[in-house]
């Protein structure tokens, strides 16, 4: 059983990380609005990886940390994320690799980090979560709910755990001296066809072995494809998690914690943020399909008229 270290002084920042793009930025805002509410006098030192997010979110995310008396550093992560693979189903984009960037990227002083994806609601205390780092070698994790469909594809040991990536606590300096991220991308390079689930499914194939389990009041996993949950359950929690591809932002979601996300969306500044609607996900994609066409076709002419500008320039 883990057990948390003597208790600290409550102005010990507890450093958390998340990522987003342009299309999760106002959601990352959302569910940092319920980590500060739900933690007042609290102070965060927060990480946000940046993967083209736009400008109005970023300005009003950086605004109501700094209300909240934290402090919020954004690392441009878009350049590095360019070779990544997308990852697996409409609701998983390439940002979900930004936080195998965290060795290089966050100060070397910074030896625990807490990592909280964007479709989360925090609805309790984090700092008794904090104070556990020191009793997780590497990774502390939460179990999936629907781990064990998985772990076949992934060849894991029968009595293995298959963790879910969504709430990771992460003993920094073990993740450097480990070189977590090579081997990672290494599996990744190695295994492209088992990237289901993006990283996390790297994740577990590579270190299910040193990951510390945590209780799930700090993952609860509430997405339709988890299963049924008394809805009772979502009163021990202290991280909601909107698992799958069907999220509470969106049109007429009726799903478990529904309520509860809706009230801290009205709360935040994204509060007339309006719902999306699964016909925007289909033409986006078919958008981005025709966008990438577009792109390779100008990219073609181009080098072709550069070709031809430079024999007419010859000797």
């Amino acid at each position: 059983m883990l057990q948390p270290a003597a208790v600290t002084d409550s102005r010990d920042p507890i450093h958390l990380l998340c990522a987003a793009d342009a299309r999760y930025g106002a959601y990352a805002g959302i569910m940092l609005s319920s980590v500060l509410r739900t933690n007042p006098g609290e102070c965060f030192e927060i990480h946000l990886l940046s993967d083209r997010m736009r400008r109005h979110d970023l300005r009003k995310l950086t605004a109501l940390v700094d209300k909240a008396g934290s402090h919020c550093t954004v690392y441009d992560v878009a350049p590095r994320l360019a070779d990544y693979p997308r990852g697996g189903g409409d609701h998983l984009t390439r940002t979900a690799y930004a936080r195998l960037l965290i060795g290089g990227l966050l100060p070397a002083g910074v030896r625990h980090i807490l990592y909280l994806d964007c479709d989360i609601i925090c609805t309790g205390a984090l700092r008794p979560l904090w104070q556990l780092r020191d009793a997780v070698p590497l990774l502390g994790a939460v179990a999936d709910r629907t781990g064990e469909r998985w772990k076949d594809r992934l060849r894991l040991p029968a009595d293995a755990v298959y963790f879910n990536s969504g709430v990771l606590l992460v003993n920094l300096a073990a993740w450097r001296n480990g070189d977590c991220a090579s081997q990672i991308a290494a599996w990744m390079i190695a295994n492209p066809d088992n990237l289901r689930l993006a990283d996390q499914d790297a994740i577990n194939a590579c270190l299910s072995t040193a990951i510390t389990p945590l209780p799930d009041c700090w993952n609860l996993q509430i997405g339709f494809d988890s299963g049924p949950l008394p809805a009772a359950r979502l009163n021990e929690a202290a991280l909601l998690h909107y698992t799958s591809a069907h999220k509470p932002w969106r049109f007429r979601f009726r799903g478990l914690g529904a309520e509860i996300f809706l009230r801290q969306k009205r709360q935040s500044p994204w509060r007339f943020k309006l719902p999306t609607f699964r016909f925007v996900y289909r033409l986006n994609k078919s958008l981005n399909k025709r966008r990438a066409r577009w792109r390779s076709l100008r990219a073609a002419q181009t080098m072709i008229s550069a070709n031809r500008r430079a024999k007419a320039s010859g000797p």
